[in-house]
């Protein structure tokens, strides 16, 4: 288990920040590729699938983050660009730009093989997988959904191209059945899959005045959340698809919102030179940021993928970087004279209690945390003396 020391707090501090740490724990440069620009990650059991444009797929052991090694590597010999990644079962599915879908066996993640292909569909910058189906945002030409059942021989099989929109796909998510798109400055269009060879347009967000343009969407329960570049996070009640309402907006004065991940209550978003932001997102009505990177003009955070505790940052030459969640401990003394402890519920984790800093008898708590909003929370006896507390991942 990888351990956590978040706050060490004596029972006579209070804190009711509710905030997360990032703190980086892997990171592969892509100095070595020279046309390597990290674009988009997809994570499955210890492995990264990075899609790294023109130098293609890459594939990442993340058995040791302090060591991270790059153990599978399919060139991009075609004029694609790998803008897209995701993993279902033994395969990766690519959207490699102009050259379109590619389909890679990654069973053996040290010899990836290129089973599958799909040209002349447009350029294919997004990739969402679902049963026998692969969904992709395809700049200029919408949603298109291919039959992957045979990965060797994939099939278009649906398309939607509306020429009275701008069709500006650039992200999209599937959830149950329905299909959403991050569509440019049209915003967000949600179609019906039921019928995968036949998607139908049911609903439909359009991007304020404010001149957002949509490049990225994550879908979690009844809600979208769309990555909006010159506007912000904005999110969407989707529980009636036909007619998806605006119900939060987090406005952002700079960077420059690539693409969104959702975990549980809380909302990434990959920032550009910002890099990554974290909003708490229980309330929806009242996004509410609680940690981020630093900013840095040298680095271009276009890509996040949350797997577990940790974060994983796609950031163009910068390449790909692993961040562990640290969220912070509040602490608080009760009117009945208790001490109630909390933090951001993020993976699980064990609280500790030890006497003093000097030993290293750290002894878990057995009470069980209990969820309030987005944080748990432990309420204990008053120790006799001073005590200090930390989190361990489990």
């Amino acid at each position: 288990m990888l351990l956590f020391v978040i706050a060490l707090l004596s029972f006579q501090a209070k804190c009711a920040l509710a905030q997360v740490t990032l703190a980086e724990v892997g990171h592969f440069t892509n100095s070595s590729t020279i046309y390597g620009l990290a674009v988009d990650s997809a994570v499955a059991g210890h492995y990264a699938y990075l899609a790294n444009a023109h130098d293609g797929l890459r594939i990442y052991d993340l058995s040791d983050l302090a060591n991270i090694t790059n153990v599978g590597y399919a060139s991009n010999t075609s004029n694609g660009a790998a803008s897209g990644v995701a993993v279902s079962g033994s395969h990766a599915y690519v959207a490699n730009a102009n050259d379109g879908l590619r389909v890679y066996d990654i069973s053996h993640p040290t010899n990836i093989t290129d089973v599958g292909h799909l040209s002349n569909i447009g350029s294919a910058v997004g990739v969402a997988v679902a049963g026998n189906y692969a969904y992709l945002a395809v700049q200029n030409q919408g949603l298109i959904v291919c039959d992957v059942s045979a990965p060797a021989n994939p099939v278009n099989v649906g398309h939607v191209f509306e020429p009275t929109i701008a069709m500006d796909a650039s992200g999209v998510a599937v959830s149950g059945n329905f299909a959403y798109l991050a569509n440019g400055r049209d915003g967000l269009r949600i179609y019906d899959i039921s019928d995968p060879t036949n998607p139908m347009d049911v609903g439909h967000a359009s991007e304020p005045d404010s001149g957002g343009v949509a490049l990225g969407v994550a879908v979690s329960g009844r809600y979208a959340y769309l990555a909006s570049d010159g506007d912000g996070l904005r999110i969407y009640d989707i529980s009636d698809p036909t007619n998806p309402s605006g119900v939060g907006f987090y406005a952002l004065q700079h960077g420059t919102p690539y693409r969104v991940a959702v975990s549980g209550h809380y909302a990434y978003l990959a920032n550009g030179r910002e890099g990554l932001r974290i909003y708490n997102v229980f309330d929806p009505t009242n996004i509410v940021e609680v940690g981020h990177t630093a900013p840095n003009d040298a680095v271009l955070t276009v890509g996040v993928t949350i797997s577990g505790n940790y974060v994983y940052s796609a950031n163009q030459q910068d390449g790909l970087r692993i961040y562990a969640q640290q969220p912070q401990l509040g602490m608080s003394l009760t009117g009945t004279n208790t001490i109630l402890i909390s933090w951001p519920t993020l993976a699980p984790f064990a609280l500790q209690q030890t006497a003093y800093l000097t030993m290293a008898d750290w002894v878990t708590l057995t009470n069980a945390p209990v969820p309030f909003g987005a944080k748990s929370q432990v309420v204990i006896p008053r120790p006799p003396g001073n005590a200090f507390y930390r989190l361990m991942s489990q």
